[in-house]
């Protein structure tokens, strides 16, 4: 039975072989949940969990879990790299407020360096609650040493896989092309991290996680400019969890064809342990999307497929999408369909998406979309109305209409103003309108937020 598993999945990335570095995205929104649901790339329990990490302010998981459920890539750009031998720091402040104006939520940063030293802290509030630290680390960063203490990534060792946010400290010597290191968690467990190579070639990393009961978790990773395997284990996990990517070349040269992929194949009821993987991941034995993208001419086509095969008895879900998309001057054009598959059971969507700039500044624009279902009494549309008003060269407003149907769908106003008072300091304050049916438009939620570095 899992022989014949492996055999369809591998035959699947095979086929698909790939997944593009299409428009990334730096987060995921609430409308990209809803449309990704209605449009039936997702099912209801990734929504509600999506959902559940966009309210918690929870980008970095939002996107691995979106990312993992075979969408679009998100841009990993959490941490701003503070190099240099001057002295350096950043600092951001957000709020977020809920329909009767009270807090939602508060996000504080303050990173500063000196010489080859930075630190940073991130503090984190939920409504009434106190402001908790959600985020601490102290590091330095020589030619051929780095230590760090309080929250360490996955960076620090080598893995490809984000770890379980816990404190500890790292110290790693480097001596091309060999790395070796050491570490320390808040748990009294320990261990070592190595690895060998060069980025431009061929590198391979490794960890060892024990305590004083013995062995707790280890990987072995292997990584080229365009392909990345990863073996994971841990000492409650059934079998090892593989982890294989890949992506087109890039750079001069290269071709234009994109392509990327990621897979996710294991046989665990659960995934305790050190590393911190999608919930998606964890509820499915078989996790895989592809996506290839081709450029010709004034056209962007570009194939999609996913699949999903849950650790349970119940049936295993795929998808396939193909769409093209074309940019003239200041119009757009887009179509496609997808077929999706759970079990034996088939279901096709076709969509037509087409966009306008009515002046060549974009202050006027509107975009809509169309997706036909079978039957076509249940056909979903949603258009997009907006203005964007620039004031001098620092400040610009957006309002934005979104009205969907024919379901129940809010109508939505979305208002959303970036101001830069320098080179280095920055604002931006969203505020969103919502009304079932053009009837009792109120408040839904307000963001500001505001930061700067120097």
């Amino acid at each position: 039975m899992l022989r014949r598993d492996l055999g369809k999945i591998l035959g699947i990335l095979l086929a698909l072989l790939g997944t593009l570095g299409a428009a990334e995205r730096e987060s995921v929104s609430v409308e990209d949940a809803f449309w990704a649901y209605d449009d039936g790339k997702i099912g209801e329990e990734d929504l509600e969990e999506l959902l559940r990490l966009i309210e918690a302010g929870d980008g970095e998981e939002a996107c691995a879990e979106w990312e993992a459920l075979g969408l679009e890539p998100c841009e990993k750009a959490w941490t701003e790299r503070l190099d240099g031998l001057n002295f350096r720091g950043a600092f951001q402040e957000a709020l977020s407020l809920d329909s009767v104006g009270n807090l939602r939520s508060q996000r504080t940063r303050l990173a500063l360096g000196l010489w080859r030293i930075s630190g940073e802290v991130r503090l984190k509030s939920q409504g009434a609650q106190s402001p908790s630290v959600e985020y601490r680390r102290l590091q330095y960063k020589g030619r051929r040493f780095f230590a760090a203490a309080g929250n360490l990534s996955s960076a620090d060792v080598g893995s490809a896989v984000s770890l379980q946010k816990r404190l500890g400290g790292i110290l790693t010597a480097r001596l091309k092309p060999f790395t070796v290191g050491a570490f320390a968690w808040e748990d009294s467990t320990a261990g070592m991290h190595t690895a060998i190579g060069s980025p431009k070639n061929v590198q391979v990393f490794a960890m060892g996680n024990f305590s004083v009961d013995g062995f707790r978790d280890a990987f072995l990773r292997t990584k080229t400019s365009t392909a990345d395997v990863q073996v994971l284990y841990s000492k409650d996990w059934k079998t090892p969890l593989l982890v294989v990517a890949g992506s087109s070349e890039k750079g001069k040269g290269s071709l234009p064809l994109r392509m990327r992929f990621r897979a996710y194949l294991h046989k665990n009821d659960s995934l305790p342990g050190i590393f911190r993987l999608p919930k998606t991941v964890e509820t499915h034995r078989a996790v895989a999307n592809s996506t290839v993208q081709v450029p010709l001419s004034e056209w962007k086509f570009r194939l999609q497929g996913n699949l999903a095969v849950p650790l349970d008895t119940g049936k295993a879900r795929s998808a396939a999408e193909i769409s093209a998309v074309r940019h003239r001057e200041r119009a757009a054009l887009g179509f496609g369909t997808r077929v999706t598959a759970l079990g034996e059971d088939f279901s096709t969507t076709l969509f037509w998406q087409s966009g306008i700039c009515l002046f060549e500044k974009d202050s006027l624009f509107a975009e809509w979309r169309l997706t036909p279902r079978n039957p076509l009494k249940t056909t979903l549309y949603e258009i997009r109305p907006g203005i964007s008003i620039p004031f001098e060269e620092a400040v610009r407003a957006t309002v934005l209409c979104i009205l969907r149907g024919p379901k129940k769908k809010p109508f939505v106003v979305r208002q959303e103003t970036q101001m830069a008072f320098s080179a280095k300091f920055y604002g931006k304050s969203s505020l969103e309108l919502r009304s079932e049916r053009f009837q009792d438009l109120h408040l839904w939620r307000f963001g500001l937020e505001f930061g700067g570095k120097w």
